[in-house]
């Protein structure tokens, strides 16, 4: 993906937040000081190469660096990015990914398995698209 094209603003409703064009050609989104943007961390963020056998801790992989830049870029805007990955049921996993995030320029970002009402996209490998 890469650098997200952002720009401050506000909503019809006079809401603080930034417009982000997710799709190049496509109207941007707005996303609302109050909502967050979720990122899968294994073959997301984080290349999954190895075979991974075995209980925990899995090794965490190298950054994918298109997808870095996409979390780069809405985190310069102001949006609020999370790690969003089942690695976080297990409450140890939590540290390690804080701390690679961190070690790749993203800050200490918030790592959750936990989806809620203000998760507005979300960028996962395995999602499959739907049309309805």
């Amino acid at each position: 993906m890469g650098a997200l094209n952002t720009h401050p603003g506000i909503d019809a409703r006079n809401n603080s937040g930034v417009w982000v064009e997710f799709v190049p050609g496509q109207p941007p989104v707005f996303v609302p000081q109050t909502c967050w943007v979720g990122f899968d961390f294994d073959g997301t963020i984080s290349s999954n190469h190895a075979q991974v056998h075995g209980p925990p801790p899995y090794p965490l992989g190298q950054p994918i660096p298109n997808m870095i830049a996409t979390v780069k870029s809405l985190l310069a805007a102001g949006v609020t990015v999370k790690i969003f990955t089942a690695r976080a049921n297990d409450p140890e996993s939590i540290l390690p990914i804080q701390d690679w995030t961190e070690q790749h320029g993203l800050g200490r970002l918030a790592v959750t398995d936990k989806k809620d009402y203000n998760l507005l996209r979300f960028f996962d490998d395995r999602a499959i698209p739907i049309k309805c």
